[in-house]
């Protein structure tokens, strides 16, 4: 996927400087705990992965996000 929340975590930690590997270790591991924690609500809720938030309208529909 070329667009994902994941990949936007990291890229607004590596947005100043792209070279600076400092700043890529602390977007890896910032990424990494996201991932954690999505992967412990998977479990704990045993819910699907939805790569996007998705919301709820009124009627209970959930519309899609995107293409």
């Amino acid at each position: 996927m070329t667009e994902n929340t994941f990949r936007r975590k990291f890229e607004n930690y590596v947005k100043q400087n792209p070279k600076d590997a400092d700043l890529k270790r602390k977007g890896y591991t910032a990424v990494a705990a996201k991932v954690a924690r999505v992967a412990y609500s998977l479990i704990k809720y045993q819910t699907d992965y939805r790569c996007y938030h998705e919301s709820v309208i009124p009627s209970g529909e959930i519309p899609s996000i995107g293409p």
